[in-house]
């Protein structure tokens, strides 16, 4: 069986931020998975600027070296799981300008979400599946909604429980199939 390459992208830059303790803790339960080889992406880290550039993405004319090291990076992977706070009832704005940053490598792959904020996260996931689906991205029906996030954080770490740990797996499972399928029918076969 081949491998899924799935990359995990943190959707904040905030300092203090859970996402990063979040992300850390889907790349712990998804490193127990032989199905997956999964690669985190810390948007703090990528620093992406603000969408200028002077072609649109859809074009695939990218300039910058940032932007072409970033379509790269999305690219590569068989699928994505972002990990979304719910800032203002929405998606952060540095989530979105990084799925923006590039079109086509996106295309025709699965993403899942994991969120936190505000009622889960859910405002920020339904966001999410419509920009995803204008996008040609196959968002999943499972997503994980980490409701009261903060208190199941201790420091540098994020301690889900039994529920978190059960929801995760699901959403897992559903990440193979989707992954799997698209990737055979991207090769044709």
């Amino acid at each position: 069986m081949t491998r899924l390459k799935i990359s995990v992208v943190v959707g904040s830059v905030r300092e203090g931020r859970i996402s990063l303790p979040i992300a850390h803790w889907v790349m712990d339960r998804i490193a127990a998975r032989a199905e997956f080889d999964a690669e985190l992406l810390d948007l703090a880290e990528w620093d992406l600027p603000m969408f200028a550039e002077p072609n649109p993405p859809a074009t695939g004319r990218y300039t910058s070296e940032k932007q072409r090291a970033w379509a790269a990076r999305i690219g590569a992977a068989d699928g994505y799981i972002l990990v979304a706070p719910e800032y203002n009832h929405g998606m952060s704005a540095v989530l979105k300008n990084a799925l923006d940053t590039v079109y086509a490598e996106w295309g025709r792959k699965p993403v899942a979400f994991v969120a936190h904020g505000g009622m889960g996260g859910a405002r920020s996931v339904e966001q999410l599946r419509q920009v995803t689906v204008a996008m040609e991205m196959a968002p999943l029906s499972s997503a994980v909604h980490l409701q009261g996030a903060a208190k199941l954080r201790e420091g540098d770490r994020f301690n889900a429980g039994e529920i978190e740990d059960r929801r995760i797996s699901v959403l897992f499972d559903e990440l193979l199939w989707w992954g799997s399928a698209l990737k055979a029918a991207r090769q044709g076969g």
